[in-house]
């Protein structure tokens, strides 16, 4: 048993190696480590220090692979303060080769469970309490629809718990919620996982950047779920699933569906919005929408700023809105219309290069 846990630990280490020479070439002998991680330093910050320009979620992968001791119970979201992660890639042949020569657990994944042994000590799990329990609620449950969208060939499944987005800007106070419960409080740099349901407090918002270029930014007293999703460089194995669950947002598309338009779709109490390389907006007033001060029919009201979403399977392109009741079909609505409650309370913008990068 002890032959195959150290074979196992000496193929992810060596796998994760192979990873961080294919991500990381270029890198200099100074940056072979990184550390000591400090408190309140994520893995996805330091993978986008590590590795600029590269998919973030890939170096997350690798740096966890090949330093198993720096996590806590083998929990890639629980680095632990005061670790130090190796970076070197001079040794990636004599590891790799190690990898190679270990017996028999090939069809080990090099993220599996990690040595929990360390030096450092341990990071508790943080819990905290929702920002606005009255207002935002607990997380739900994800509507039941389809969870998959209507792709060519159906991405294989993404582990909860792996990042999906970082958060560039808060103002106010938001959390995250995890399918098992655990909540965390927000703050700027933190990363958000697959899986897990952001909840912002009433008069906050929340800017999120996707690790493939989008941008999706949450109005006050929301619940937003990324359900699924996955960025690598297969076009076909990558997919964007988010659930509305309550409140609003606008998102920009990023590369997962500019390279494949049926990658990438929003769940709602209503609806899916399916999307076309697309700057949307979108809020769900089904139970109303008391805070926006007007007295409008329930339903989820839309509005299309670039490219086209598909509502219900009606199209809505650029420059145009729309609602859709509980019940039947989707209608449009003038773009600038005083019907459409987001026009008497607009959302900001989705990406902070159209707001002077704010």
């Amino acid at each position: 048993m002890q032959l195959f846990k150290n074979g196992r630990r000496r193929l992810a280490q060596g796998l994760g190696a192979v990873l961080l020479s294919t991500l990381m070439p270029t890198m200099s002998v100074q940056a072979e480590t990184y550390g000591p991680v400090k408190a309140g330093e994520s893995l996805w910050t330091i993978a986008r220090k590590a590795a600029p320009g590269k998919n973030p979620t890939q170096v997350m992968q690798a740096l966890f692979a090949s330093n198993p001791n720096a996590f806590v119970n083998g929990d890639m979201s629980r680095l632990k303060v005061g670790a130090s992660l190796n970076l070197d890639t001079s040794a990636v042949a004599a590891t790799s080769a190690a990898a190679a020569a270990a017996p028999a657990p090939a069809a080990v994944k090099p993220a599996a469970k990690a040595s929990t042994s360390a030096t450092s000590a341990q990071t508790p799990k943080p819990t905290a309490t929702p920002p606005s329990a009255a207002a935002a609620g607990s997380p739900a449950t994800a509507p039941a629809a389809s969870t998959q969208p209507a792709a060519a060939t159906t991405p294989s499944p993404t582990p909860s718990g792996v990042a999906a987005a970082e958060i560039v800007k808060l103002v106010g106070r938001a959390s995250a919620a995890t399918e098992q419960g655990d909540i965390r409080p927000l703050s700027q740099g933190n990363p958000v996982n697959t899986g897990e349901t952001v909840v912002t407090a009433p008069a906050s918002f929340v800017r999120m950047k996707l690790s493939d270029g989008g941008y999706i930014l949450l109005r006050p007293s929301t619940r937003f779920q990324i359900a699924q999703y996955k960025y690598t460089d297969s076009a076909d194995d990558s997919v964007g699933l988010f659930n509305l669950l309550k409140g609003g947002f606008r998102a920009v598309t990023g590369t997962i569906g500019k390279r494949n338009k049926n990658a990438v779709s929003y769940r709602t109490a209503v609806a899916t919005i399916g999307i076309r390389g697309t700057d949307l907006e979108a809020i769900d007033c089904t139970d109303g929408c008391p805070d926006l001060g007007t007295d409008i029919d329930p339903g989820l009201y839309f509005k299309t700023h670039a490219g086209e979403i598909d509502v219900a399977g009606k199209q809505f392109p650029a420059g145009t809105g729309g609602f859709k009741p509980v019940t039947g079909d989707p209608t449009e609505i003038k773009f600038a219309s005083d019907k459409n409650p987001l026009n008497n309370d607009p959302t900001p913008t989705a990406d902070p290069n159209e707001c002077g990068g704010t």
